[in-house]
């Protein structure tokens, strides 16, 4: 979601203005260019620096962050970090009234009535009901009822964006609801003895906004109705597990959780990886779904020519990610705070293109064919899903676009090995050394020219210089993208279309 929607005016100009300025940093910009890609005159701009470097002095975590006008007519960003971008976002979201009637709306409405949200923000009863126009339209242009999950349930996708907007917007840097949090840890703490699980500060912050959107939800009278886990699928250790949950919650929030409740507390635990077994619980009878996809995606990688040796590739580690991912998708996927940008799409494409061919297409396939509907982040956040566990579940041995080279230099044993070793600091390049030609053989790698050898040949001098080093790298990029296009060529009579722009 863009929240700087929800921004006063000036702020969202303010935001605008300093996002120029994060993009490298200690950027210099012209005020002329400024000028002319912002509906603001120079005055307006003037009183923009002064308010942005008034809001930078006063955020908690920016070191000597500002914007400095070094000679006239230019302007210089300071220490515009991800961190400062994102305290000043926070900065202008909670002195931003649409966001609280964001939060009125959705986790406050049944116990503060509307007259004391009116006293309390200084609105009138004309502006609150013009401002719940404008956030209305927000929320609907933003795909903000829309989910990918089969779960057909308008509170759990509703809690789920809501959790969502608040993980993202406040990143760790400060916490929504703080009177809860004495109370929110102390669960937190129950959870964690309940299912034995060690937090990293990232899962803390998590676990606790969701805790605390759930929580008031079900204090505001909203409950799930479903049960997205079988019951016959929890071990009954597991759900006197979530009974002493549930009955602590009970004394310490003072509101009564359905079964159903402590169904969706524990899909979320599994579903983040908090807790262990998610193929156990979510299975194959539940969702069949998930588990088709995992199967189907794994039968195109080994028929579309993307592995040397498909009948010895063990998909064992793969079909569990990917069984993972897709069943996260389908019952409770949370999107990335991240977002994802074009270069980081092409840097895989560039680096993996038949994973990101493959890949590609599949998402496709799967938006053609109506398996499921997904806007354009959901299909970016799969793409970077597929590929990280493509990466990490394919071993490099398995790949095709490798090349290979054969060391042979006149010296002997003792250099061919140091050269060898030498080269294996390359790995991630993707090159296999040998130390006999074979059919295999891409690069035949010597300081003597061998008329019989009929691949591609580097002749080095003793020791090689750093030309001799970028000949060889340059040889290596040459019959890598060769192999790639030729791999490419025949996987991508698929779709021509990137995910992100779908």
């Amino acid at each position: 979601m863009d929240y700087t929607l929800f921004f006063e005016k000036n702020d969202q100009l303010a935001f605008l203005l300093l996002e120029k300025f994060f993009v490298k940093q200690n950027t210099i910009v012209t005020v002329s260019s400024i000028i002319d890609t912002l509906p603001i005159s120079e005055y307006k701009l003037s009183q923009l620096l002064t308010s942005i470097n008034t809001d930078l002095a006063s955020i908690q975590y920016a070191k000597d962050a500002s914007i400095s006008t070094p000679e006239k007519n230019v302007l210089q960003g300071h220490n515009i970090t991800t961190t400062v971008i994102n305290e000043l976002r926070l900065l202008y979201l909670k002195r931003s009234i649409l966001f609280a009637l964001f939060k009125y709306n959705f986790l406050q409405s049944k116990s503060v009535s509307k007259g004391t949200f009116m006293r309390q923000n200084f609105i009138s009863k004309t502006k609150f009901y013009a401002s719940e126009v404008t956030l209305k339209q927000i929320l609907n242009n933003s795909d903000f009822y829309h989910s990918p999950n089969v779960i057909n349930d308008y509170e759990y996708v509703l809690r789920l964006h809501i959790f969502e907007f608040f993980y993202t917007a406040f990143n760790g840097i400060d916490s929504p609801f703080a009177d809860m949090n004495v109370q929110i840890n102390n669960l937190i703490i129950r959870i964690q003895a309940q299912f034995t699980f060690l937090i990293k500060p990232v899962q803390k912050s998590k676990l606790e906004i969701f805790l605390k959107i759930w929580i008031l939800r079900a204090i505001n009278g909203h409950q799930i109705s479903e049960q997205l886990i079988s019951a016959d699928n929890i071990p009954k250790q597991t759900r006197e597990k979530l009974t002493s949950i549930q009955t602590f919650i009970k004394d310490h929030f003072r509101v009564e959780l359905k079964d159903e409740e402590m169904n969706y507390l524990y899909t979320f635990l599994l579903t983040q990886e908090y807790a262990a077994g998610i193929q156990q619980v979510l299975t194959k009878d539940d969702y069949p779904l998930a588990y088709k996809l995992t199967n189907d995606l794994i039968t195109e990688i080994k028929r579309e020519g993307a592995l040397s040796d498909p009948a010895q590739f063990d998909p064992t580690d793969l079909f569990i990610s990917l069984t993972r991912i897709h069943l996260r998708f389908i019952t409770l996927y949370i999107e990335p705070t991240t977002f994802i940008s074009l270069d980081q799409v092409n840097f895989f494409k560039q680096t993996y293109p038949i994973f990101h061919a493959i890949i590609n297409r599949y998402i496709e396939h799967i938006k053609a064919q109506k398996i499921m509907t997904l806007n354009k982040r959901e299909s970016a956040n799969l793409y970077f899903d597929y590929m990280f566990a493509f990466i990490n579940g394919i071993p490099k041995k398995f790949l095709l676009d490798k090349v290979h080279i054969c060391v042979d230099f006149s010296q002997g044993t003792l250099y061919n090995n140091y050269i060898i070793k030498t080269l294996n600091g390359f790995a991630n390049a993707n090159i296999v050394i040998e130390s006999n030609i074979s059919r295999a053989t891409d690069i035949y790698l010597s300081d003597f020219y061998a008329t019989a050898v009929k691949k591609s040949q580097t002749i080095w001098r003793n020791p090689p210089s750093p030309d001799d080093w970028a000949a060889l790298g340059d040889n290596i990029v040459r019959l890598k993208q060769a192999k790639v296009e030729k791999l490419v060529g025949k996987i991508t009579a698929l779709s021509r279309k990137e995910p992100h722009n779908a």
